[in-house]
Protein backbone atom coordinates (compact mmCIF):
# COMPACT_ATOMS: atom_id res chain seq x y z
CA UNK A 1 0.00 0.00 0.00
CA UNK A 2 1.01 3.41 -0.93
CA UNK A 3 1.06 5.70 2.43
CA UNK A 4 2.39 8.78 0.39
CA UNK A 5 -0.67 10.15 -0.08
CA UNK A 6 -1.67 13.34 -0.91
CA UNK A 7 -3.37 15.82 1.69
CA UNK A 8 -6.41 15.70 -1.14
CA UNK A 9 -6.39 11.40 -1.32
CA UNK A 10 -5.92 11.36 2.56
CA UNK A 11 -8.91 13.09 2.82
CA UNK A 12 -10.82 11.09 -0.05
CA UNK A 13 -10.00 8.26 2.51
CA UNK A 14 -11.44 9.18 5.37
CA UNK A 15 -14.65 10.68 3.40
CA UNK A 16 -14.93 6.94 2.39
CA UNK A 17 -14.33 5.85 5.43
CA UNK A 18 -17.27 8.22 6.80
CA UNK A 19 -19.64 7.29 3.94
CA UNK A 20 -19.18 3.47 4.89
CA UNK A 21 -20.29 3.64 8.29
CA UNK A 22 -22.71 6.74 8.23
CA UNK A 23 -24.51 4.19 5.14
CA UNK A 24 -24.35 1.05 7.41
CA UNK A 25 -22.26 -0.30 4.53
CA UNK A 26 -20.96 -2.49 6.67
CA UNK A 27 -24.28 -4.45 7.16
CA UNK A 28 -25.19 -7.46 5.24
CA UNK A 29 -28.62 -6.69 3.68
CA UNK A 30 -29.46 -10.81 3.94
CA UNK A 31 -28.44 -11.38 7.34
CA UNK A 32 -30.48 -8.59 8.25
CA UNK A 33 -33.19 -9.93 6.16
CA UNK A 34 -35.38 -12.18 8.23
CA UNK A 35 -38.40 -12.75 6.25
CA UNK A 36 -37.06 -15.42 4.21
CA UNK A 37 -36.19 -17.03 7.38
CA UNK A 38 -39.21 -16.83 9.67
CA UNK A 39 -40.81 -18.14 6.10
CA UNK A 40 -38.18 -21.07 5.86
CA UNK A 41 -39.18 -21.55 9.58
CA UNK A 42 -42.54 -22.19 8.86
CA UNK A 43 -42.19 -24.60 5.68
CA UNK A 44 -43.25 -22.51 3.29
CA UNK A 45 -40.15 -22.68 1.21
CA UNK A 46 -41.81 -21.30 -1.99
CA UNK A 47 -42.41 -17.81 -0.19
CA UNK A 48 -38.99 -17.83 1.59
CA UNK A 49 -37.59 -18.40 -1.99
CA UNK A 50 -39.81 -15.95 -3.87
CA UNK A 51 -38.31 -13.81 -0.70
CA UNK A 52 -34.93 -14.52 -1.69
CA UNK A 53 -35.70 -13.94 -5.22
CA UNK A 54 -36.06 -10.17 -4.22
CA UNK A 55 -32.84 -9.95 -2.88
CA UNK A 56 -31.25 -11.34 -5.81
CA UNK A 57 -32.59 -9.16 -7.93
CA UNK A 58 -31.64 -6.18 -5.10
CA UNK A 59 -28.06 -7.44 -5.33
CA UNK A 60 -27.47 -7.17 -9.15
CA UNK A 61 -24.80 -9.40 -10.80
CA UNK A 62 -22.23 -7.56 -8.50
CA UNK A 63 -23.96 -7.70 -5.43
CA UNK A 64 -21.70 -8.19 -2.04
CA UNK A 65 -24.26 -10.68 -0.75
CA UNK A 66 -25.41 -12.16 -3.83
CA UNK A 67 -23.90 -15.32 -2.94
CA UNK A 68 -25.73 -15.83 0.16
CA UNK A 69 -29.25 -14.98 -1.43
CA UNK A 70 -28.26 -18.09 -4.04
CA UNK A 71 -27.39 -20.53 -1.07
CA UNK A 72 -30.71 -19.80 0.77
CA UNK A 73 -32.13 -19.88 -2.33
CA UNK A 74 -31.15 -23.14 -3.17
CA UNK A 75 -32.00 -24.68 -0.37
CA UNK A 76 -35.40 -23.65 -0.47
CA UNK A 77 -36.13 -24.30 -3.68
CA UNK A 78 -34.34 -27.92 -2.78
CA UNK A 79 -36.95 -28.03 0.52
CA UNK A 80 -39.71 -27.45 -1.83
CA UNK A 81 -38.93 -30.31 -4.25
CA UNK A 82 -38.15 -27.82 -7.07
CA UNK A 83 -34.58 -29.77 -7.61
CA UNK A 84 -34.03 -27.99 -11.04
CA UNK A 85 -34.44 -24.50 -10.36
CA UNK A 86 -32.58 -25.93 -6.60
CA UNK A 87 -29.61 -26.73 -8.66
CA UNK A 88 -29.58 -23.97 -11.11
CA UNK A 89 -29.36 -21.67 -8.26
CA UNK A 90 -26.29 -24.05 -6.55
CA UNK A 91 -24.54 -23.89 -10.28
CA UNK A 92 -24.54 -20.12 -10.34
CA UNK A 93 -23.55 -20.30 -6.60
CA UNK A 94 -21.00 -22.52 -7.34
CA UNK A 95 -19.41 -20.27 -9.92
CA UNK A 96 -19.17 -17.65 -7.58
CA UNK A 97 -17.50 -19.19 -4.75
CA UNK A 98 -14.63 -20.82 -6.45
CA UNK A 99 -12.02 -22.47 -4.62
CA UNK A 100 -9.56 -19.81 -5.26
CA UNK A 101 -10.41 -16.65 -4.08
CA UNK A 102 -9.08 -13.37 -6.02
CA UNK A 103 -9.47 -10.60 -4.66
CA UNK A 104 -8.79 -7.10 -5.95
CA UNK A 105 -5.35 -5.09 -4.66
CA UNK A 106 -7.46 -1.76 -4.16
CA UNK A 107 -10.16 -4.57 -2.70
CA UNK A 108 -7.49 -5.83 -0.06
CA UNK A 109 -5.82 -3.09 1.12
CA UNK A 110 -9.45 -1.03 1.90
CA UNK A 111 -9.86 -4.00 3.83
CA UNK A 112 -7.18 -2.75 6.04
CA UNK A 113 -8.58 0.63 6.79
CA UNK A 114 -12.14 -0.37 6.82
CA UNK A 115 -13.92 -4.25 6.92
CA UNK A 116 -14.00 -7.59 5.12
CA UNK A 117 -17.57 -6.51 4.97
CA UNK A 118 -16.95 -4.57 1.74
CA UNK A 119 -15.76 -7.67 0.54
CA UNK A 120 -17.91 -9.62 -2.13
CA UNK A 121 -18.62 -12.74 0.20
CA UNK A 122 -16.93 -15.87 -1.27
CA UNK A 123 -18.36 -18.09 1.24
CA UNK A 124 -16.53 -20.44 3.88
CA UNK A 125 -14.77 -23.68 2.83
CA UNK A 126 -17.29 -25.83 4.57
CA UNK A 127 -20.47 -23.77 2.62
CA UNK A 128 -18.29 -24.39 -1.02
CA UNK A 129 -18.18 -28.07 -0.24
CA UNK A 130 -21.77 -28.21 0.65
CA UNK A 131 -23.04 -26.50 -2.52
CA UNK A 132 -21.73 -30.24 -3.74
CA UNK A 133 -23.10 -32.28 -1.44
CA UNK A 134 -26.96 -30.14 -2.08
CA UNK A 135 -26.29 -30.67 -5.40
CA UNK A 136 -25.60 -34.48 -5.65
CA UNK A 137 -28.95 -34.95 -3.12
CA UNK A 138 -31.01 -33.03 -5.13
CA UNK A 139 -29.56 -35.27 -8.59
CA UNK A 140 -30.22 -38.55 -6.44
CA UNK A 141 -33.61 -37.62 -5.02
CA UNK A 142 -34.54 -36.80 -9.02
CA UNK A 143 -33.33 -40.43 -9.64
CA UNK A 144 -30.53 -38.91 -11.89
CA UNK A 145 -27.77 -41.18 -10.23
CA UNK A 146 -24.94 -40.53 -12.57
CA UNK A 147 -25.03 -36.67 -12.15
CA UNK A 148 -25.01 -37.32 -8.66
CA UNK A 149 -22.38 -38.95 -8.62
CA UNK A 150 -20.26 -36.49 -10.32
CA UNK A 151 -21.13 -34.35 -7.79
CA UNK A 152 -20.32 -36.42 -5.02
CA UNK A 153 -16.60 -36.80 -6.32
CA UNK A 154 -16.49 -33.10 -6.78
CA UNK A 155 -17.08 -32.87 -3.10
CA UNK A 156 -13.51 -34.89 -2.07
CA UNK A 157 -11.76 -32.64 -5.43
CA UNK A 158 -12.34 -29.63 -3.62
CA UNK A 159 -11.63 -30.95 -0.64
CA UNK A 160 -8.56 -32.20 -1.57
CA UNK A 161 -7.67 -29.02 -3.05
CA UNK A 162 -8.23 -27.41 -0.01
CA UNK A 163 -6.04 -29.63 1.91
CA UNK A 164 -3.14 -29.46 -0.87
CA UNK A 165 -3.53 -25.38 -1.94
CA UNK A 166 -4.36 -24.22 1.38
CA UNK A 167 -2.24 -26.32 3.79
CA UNK A 168 -5.72 -26.86 6.17
CA UNK A 169 -6.07 -29.74 7.91
CA UNK A 170 -9.70 -30.71 6.27
CA UNK A 171 -10.45 -34.15 5.34
CA UNK A 172 -12.68 -35.86 3.05
CA UNK A 173 -16.70 -35.44 3.52
CA UNK A 174 -17.91 -39.52 5.22
CA UNK A 175 -21.56 -38.35 3.68
CA UNK A 176 -20.39 -37.52 0.42
CA UNK A 177 -18.24 -40.72 0.79
CA UNK A 178 -20.76 -42.90 1.76
CA UNK A 179 -23.55 -41.27 -0.24
CA UNK A 180 -21.55 -42.02 -3.63
CA UNK A 181 -20.92 -45.36 -2.31
CA UNK A 182 -24.99 -46.03 -2.08
CA UNK A 183 -25.33 -44.73 -5.55
CA UNK A 184 -22.86 -47.31 -7.24
CA UNK A 185 -24.21 -50.00 -5.57
CA UNK A 186 -27.60 -48.95 -6.96
CA UNK A 187 -26.02 -48.41 -10.42
CA UNK A 188 -24.30 -52.00 -9.73
CA UNK A 189 -28.17 -54.11 -9.49
CA UNK A 190 -29.36 -52.05 -12.04
CA UNK A 191 -26.75 -52.63 -14.60
CA UNK A 192 -25.70 -56.70 -13.30
CA UNK A 193 -23.21 -55.23 -11.15
CA UNK A 194 -20.42 -53.18 -13.35
CA UNK A 195 -20.39 -50.46 -10.41
CA UNK A 196 -20.11 -53.13 -7.20
CA UNK A 197 -16.30 -52.20 -7.26
CA UNK A 198 -16.31 -48.08 -7.36
CA UNK A 199 -19.21 -48.89 -4.45
CA UNK A 200 -16.56 -51.11 -2.72
CA UNK A 201 -13.65 -48.62 -2.62
CA UNK A 202 -16.14 -45.97 -1.64
CA UNK A 203 -17.36 -48.13 1.39
CA UNK A 204 -14.21 -48.61 2.21
CA UNK A 205 -13.37 -44.53 2.39
CA UNK A 206 -16.22 -43.94 4.17
CA UNK A 207 -15.55 -46.64 6.51
CA UNK A 208 -11.71 -44.84 7.06
CA UNK A 209 -13.79 -41.37 7.85
CA UNK A 210 -16.38 -42.73 10.00
CA UNK A 211 -15.69 -46.57 11.37
CA UNK A 212 -19.14 -46.01 13.16
CA UNK A 213 -21.17 -46.26 10.41
CA UNK A 214 -23.52 -48.41 11.30
CA UNK A 215 -23.80 -51.89 8.88
CA UNK A 216 -20.55 -50.53 7.09
CA UNK A 217 -19.19 -53.77 7.73
CA UNK A 218 -21.94 -56.16 6.32
CA UNK A 219 -21.65 -53.18 2.83
CA UNK A 220 -18.03 -54.13 2.57
CA UNK A 221 -19.01 -58.25 3.31
CA UNK A 222 -21.75 -57.93 0.46
CA UNK A 223 -19.65 -56.28 -2.24
CA UNK A 224 -16.58 -58.77 -1.44
CA UNK A 225 -19.26 -61.63 -1.94
CA UNK A 226 -20.40 -59.61 -5.64
CA UNK A 227 -17.10 -59.17 -6.53
CA UNK A 228 -15.94 -63.00 -5.29
CA UNK A 229 -13.46 -61.38 -3.08
CA UNK A 230 -13.01 -64.10 -0.55
CA UNK A 231 -10.30 -63.03 1.38
CA UNK A 232 -12.09 -59.70 1.30
CA UNK A 233 -15.18 -61.59 2.62
CA UNK A 234 -12.73 -63.51 5.20
CA UNK A 235 -11.34 -60.03 6.36
CA UNK A 236 -14.79 -57.96 7.45
CA UNK A 237 -16.08 -61.00 8.18
CA UNK A 238 -13.71 -61.63 11.25
CA UNK A 239 -13.50 -57.29 11.96
CA UNK A 240 -16.92 -57.01 12.32
CA UNK A 241 -17.71 -60.16 13.55
CA UNK A 242 -20.80 -61.24 11.49
CA UNK A 243 -23.01 -64.06 12.01
CA UNK A 244 -24.36 -66.83 10.02
CA UNK A 245 -27.64 -64.55 9.54
CA UNK A 246 -25.83 -61.18 8.72
CA UNK A 247 -23.72 -63.57 5.62
CA UNK A 248 -27.16 -64.79 4.57
CA UNK A 249 -28.28 -61.70 4.21
CA UNK A 250 -25.42 -60.39 2.93
CA UNK A 251 -25.56 -62.56 -0.21
CA UNK A 252 -29.00 -62.54 -0.66
CA UNK A 253 -28.98 -58.70 -1.24
CA UNK A 254 -26.17 -59.23 -3.93
CA UNK A 255 -27.86 -61.78 -5.66
CA UNK A 256 -31.04 -61.47 -8.36
CA UNK A 257 -32.95 -63.26 -6.10
CA UNK A 258 -33.52 -60.36 -4.09
CA UNK A 259 -36.11 -57.92 -5.49
CA UNK A 260 -36.48 -55.59 -3.17
CA UNK A 261 -35.68 -52.62 -3.39
CA UNK A 262 -34.32 -49.42 -1.15
CA UNK A 263 -35.69 -46.20 0.80
CA UNK A 264 -32.73 -43.62 1.73
CA UNK A 265 -33.59 -41.54 3.99
CA UNK A 266 -32.04 -38.13 4.26
CA UNK A 267 -32.31 -36.56 7.35
CA UNK A 268 -31.80 -32.97 7.69
CA UNK A 269 -31.30 -32.15 11.56
CA UNK A 270 -31.59 -28.58 13.02
CA UNK A 271 -30.07 -25.08 12.21
CA UNK A 272 -26.26 -24.61 11.54
CA UNK A 273 -24.70 -22.47 13.72
CA UNK A 274 -24.61 -18.24 13.75
CA UNK A 275 -22.18 -16.49 13.29
CA UNK A 276 -21.00 -13.41 15.72
CA UNK A 277 -18.36 -10.90 16.34
CA UNK A 278 -15.90 -13.01 18.95
CA UNK A 279 -16.28 -12.80 22.41
CA UNK A 280 -12.69 -11.90 22.84
CA UNK A 281 -11.72 -9.54 19.80
CA UNK A 282 -15.21 -8.44 18.56
CA UNK A 283 -13.50 -7.63 14.92
CA UNK A 284 -13.07 -11.00 14.33
CA UNK A 285 -16.13 -13.48 13.85
CA UNK A 286 -16.67 -16.94 15.52
CA UNK A 287 -19.36 -19.44 15.23
CA UNK A 288 -21.86 -20.49 18.00
CA UNK A 289 -24.39 -23.35 18.32
CA UNK A 290 -28.01 -21.76 18.03
CA UNK A 291 -30.50 -23.50 19.75
CA UNK A 292 -31.18 -27.13 18.60
CA UNK A 293 -33.34 -29.50 20.94
CA UNK A 294 -33.43 -32.62 18.62
CA UNK A 295 -30.42 -34.46 18.40
CA UNK A 296 -32.01 -37.48 16.73
CA UNK A 297 -35.22 -38.75 14.98
CA UNK A 298 -37.11 -42.73 14.15
CA UNK A 299 -37.56 -43.41 11.43
CA UNK A 300 -40.92 -45.45 10.37
CA UNK A 301 -42.03 -47.55 7.00
CA UNK A 302 -45.90 -47.80 6.61
CA UNK A 303 -45.94 -46.98 10.44
CA UNK A 304 -43.52 -49.06 11.56
CA UNK A 305 -40.00 -47.92 13.56
CA UNK A 306 -37.28 -49.35 11.32
CA UNK A 307 -34.52 -47.83 12.97
CA UNK A 308 -32.89 -44.28 13.61
CA UNK A 309 -30.76 -42.00 11.04
CA UNK A 310 -27.23 -42.19 11.66
CA UNK A 311 -25.07 -38.68 11.80
CA UNK A 312 -22.82 -38.40 8.91
CA UNK A 313 -21.65 -34.97 8.65
CA UNK A 314 -22.23 -32.73 11.59
CA UNK A 315 -22.23 -29.15 9.91
CA UNK A 316 -21.93 -27.36 13.40
CA UNK A 317 -19.01 -28.73 14.39
CA UNK A 318 -17.22 -28.50 10.99
CA UNK A 319 -18.04 -24.58 10.62
CA UNK A 320 -16.71 -24.13 14.31
CA UNK A 321 -13.48 -26.04 13.48
CA UNK A 322 -13.06 -25.14 9.69
CA UNK A 323 -12.84 -21.24 11.34
CA UNK A 324 -10.96 -22.07 13.92
CA UNK A 325 -7.92 -23.13 11.18
CA UNK A 326 -8.27 -19.63 9.89
CA UNK A 327 -7.29 -17.87 12.75
CA UNK A 328 -4.10 -17.59 12.42
CA UNK A 329 -4.50 -15.35 9.00
CA UNK A 330 -7.42 -13.31 10.14
CA UNK A 331 -5.31 -12.06 13.05
CA UNK A 332 -2.07 -11.53 10.93
CA UNK A 333 -4.40 -9.48 8.47
CA UNK A 334 -5.82 -7.77 11.50
CA UNK A 335 -2.55 -6.92 12.87
CA UNK A 336 -1.55 -5.51 9.11
CA UNK A 337 -4.75 -3.52 9.72
CA UNK A 338 -3.78 -2.19 12.83
CA UNK A 339 -0.18 -0.60 11.39
CA UNK A 340 -1.92 0.66 8.28
CA UNK A 341 -4.72 2.32 10.54
CA UNK A 342 -1.96 4.05 12.50
CA UNK A 343 0.30 5.21 9.63
CA UNK A 344 -2.65 6.68 7.64
CA UNK A 345 -3.86 8.48 10.64
CA UNK A 346 -0.64 9.43 11.15
CA UNK A 347 -0.24 10.85 7.85
CA UNK A 348 -3.56 12.53 7.80
CA UNK A 349 -2.55 14.60 10.90
CA UNK A 350 0.46 15.76 9.54
CA UNK A 351 -0.48 16.65 6.10
CA UNK A 352 -3.25 18.56 7.23
CA UNK A 353 -1.23 19.97 9.87
CA UNK A 354 -4.18 19.36 12.62
CA UNK A 355 -4.02 16.61 15.36
CA UNK A 356 -8.15 16.51 15.64
CA UNK A 357 -8.69 15.59 11.96
CA UNK A 358 -5.55 12.68 12.42
CA UNK A 359 -7.90 11.87 15.60
CA UNK A 360 -10.84 11.37 14.28
CA UNK A 361 -9.95 9.48 10.91
CA UNK A 362 -8.17 6.61 13.45
CA UNK A 363 -12.00 7.09 15.21
CA UNK A 364 -13.64 6.43 11.87
CA UNK A 365 -11.18 4.02 10.90
CA UNK A 366 -11.37 1.94 14.28
CA UNK A 367 -15.48 1.83 14.10
CA UNK A 368 -15.19 0.89 10.55
CA UNK A 369 -13.49 -2.76 11.56
CA UNK A 370 -16.49 -4.65 11.91
CA UNK A 371 -16.03 -8.63 12.38
CA UNK A 372 -17.90 -10.39 8.78
CA UNK A 373 -20.63 -11.98 10.14
CA UNK A 374 -22.16 -13.18 6.97
CA UNK A 375 -22.72 -17.10 6.48
CA UNK A 376 -25.09 -19.63 4.45
CA UNK A 377 -28.11 -19.38 7.43
CA UNK A 378 -30.47 -21.58 6.68
CA UNK A 379 -28.31 -24.94 6.48
CA UNK A 380 -29.37 -27.87 8.60
CA UNK A 381 -27.17 -28.35 12.28
CA UNK A 382 -26.02 -31.93 10.45
CA UNK A 383 -26.98 -34.49 7.70
CA UNK A 384 -28.15 -38.01 8.72
CA UNK A 385 -29.08 -41.29 6.96
CA UNK A 386 -31.15 -44.29 7.40
CA UNK A 387 -31.06 -47.06 4.87
CA UNK A 388 -33.91 -49.67 4.60
CA UNK A 389 -34.88 -52.56 2.03
CA UNK A 390 -38.51 -52.65 1.16
CA UNK A 391 -40.54 -54.69 -1.13
CA UNK A 392 -41.69 -53.22 -4.22
CA UNK A 393 -44.45 -51.00 -4.14
CA UNK A 394 -45.96 -47.98 -2.83
CA UNK A 395 -44.61 -46.63 0.66
CA UNK A 396 -45.46 -44.08 3.28
CA UNK A 397 -42.34 -42.72 5.22
CA UNK A 398 -42.33 -40.92 8.58
CA UNK A 399 -39.62 -39.08 10.89
CA UNK A 400 -40.53 -38.60 14.05
CA UNK A 401 -37.74 -36.16 16.17
CA UNK A 402 -37.15 -37.10 19.43
CA UNK A 403 -38.68 -34.29 21.52
CA UNK A 404 -40.73 -32.64 19.18
CA UNK A 405 -43.47 -33.11 16.75
CA UNK A 406 -43.60 -35.47 13.70
CA UNK A 407 -42.83 -34.33 10.35
CA UNK A 408 -45.26 -34.67 7.66
CA UNK A 409 -44.46 -38.16 6.18
CA UNK A 410 -44.12 -38.79 2.60
CA UNK A 411 -45.03 -41.16 -0.11
CA UNK A 412 -42.55 -42.84 -2.14
CA UNK A 413 -42.73 -45.34 -5.18
CA UNK A 414 -40.05 -48.20 -4.89
CA UNK A 415 -39.71 -50.22 -8.13
CA UNK A 416 -37.51 -53.59 -7.64
CA UNK A 417 -34.25 -53.48 -7.22
CA UNK A 418 -34.36 -49.69 -7.56
CA UNK A 419 -32.91 -47.32 -4.58
CA UNK A 420 -35.53 -44.76 -4.02
CA UNK A 421 -34.29 -41.24 -2.00
CA UNK A 422 -36.20 -39.24 0.28
CA UNK A 423 -35.59 -36.05 2.18
CA UNK A 424 -36.95 -34.46 5.08
CA UNK A 425 -36.21 -31.31 7.14
CA UNK A 426 -36.76 -30.31 11.73
CA UNK A 427 -36.23 -26.37 12.50
CA UNK A 428 -36.12 -25.75 15.95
Amino acid sequence: MNLALSPMRMALILLACVATVSTSGCVSSRMSDSEPDRLFRAGDYESANKALEKGIKKQGPDGRDLLLYLLDSGLSLHMAKQYEASNKAFMQADKIAEIKDYTSLATEGATLLTSENIKDYKGEDFEKVLINVYLSMNFALMGEYDDALVEARRVNRKLQMMITDGQRKYKQNAFARYLSAILYESQGRAADGNFYNDAYIDYKLARELDGSIPDVGRDLYRMAYALRMTDEMEKWSGEYSLTAADKKEAKFRASKADDRGEIVVVYQNGISPKKIPSRNFASIPEFIPRFNPVRSAKIAIDGNEVGEPYLLHDIEYTAIENLKEKYAGIIAKKIAGIVAKEVVSDRIEKATNSPLLGFISKVFFYVSDQADVRSWNLLPRDLQILRTRVKPGLHTVQVLPEGASSLTSQEVQVAARKTVFVNFRYMP
